[in-house]
């Protein structure tokens, strides 16, 4: 034992339970659960992520699908036509119409598809009331037309 100033150095004793304890394999195991915790953080931002964008991209589908029902609605008053806006599942996309003609195609984001068909008249009124689907895996969205034309989302 070392002195200071001719006093000897009193060393702590440990406990029972210290000296059973491999503190360096402690500290490895402590190392070790930080680390799972660490690499484990990502993967659950990563499921929130990809669940936030999928209904982001369903809203926007929405969305998209409102206004383009009230442009067909208007392209067959300015064009003098039925103008048809159709779901098509099959083809991942939705699209404008007169007759047989596809006037413009929308394509959907992955796994949002569109249900439902709407013809307007050259007066600008739908032939009859028509209900859109837009959904994905999870969700669905409905995108209503009525008799007069008017386009909502409830």
């Amino acid at each position: 034992m070392s002195q200071e100033n001719g006093q000897p150095v009193k060393r702590k004793k440990k406990s029972p339970f210290a000296a059973l304890l491999n503190w360096p394999l402690v500290r490895k195991l402590e190392s070790l659960v930080f680390l799972a915790m660490f690499l484990a953080m990502p993967l659950f931002a990563f499921r929130v992520i990809d669940y936030t964008a999928r209904q982001l991209a369903l809203q926007n589908s929405a969305h998209d699908l409102v206004k383009d029902i009230r442009r067909a609605k208007e392209m067959s008053s300015q064009l003098n036509y039925d103008v048809t806006v159709e779901g098509r599942r099959a083809q991942g996309d939705y699209a404008i119409r007169h007759d047989y003609h596809v006037m413009e195609s929308i394509v959907l984001p992955k796994g949002v598809f569109v249900l439902g068909e709407v013809t307007f008249k050259p007066s600008g009124l739908p032939k009859s009331a028509a209900t859109f689907e837009v959904h994905t895996e999870n969700r669905t969205l409905d995108v209503d037309v009525d008799a007069q034309g008017v386009v909502s989302m409830p």
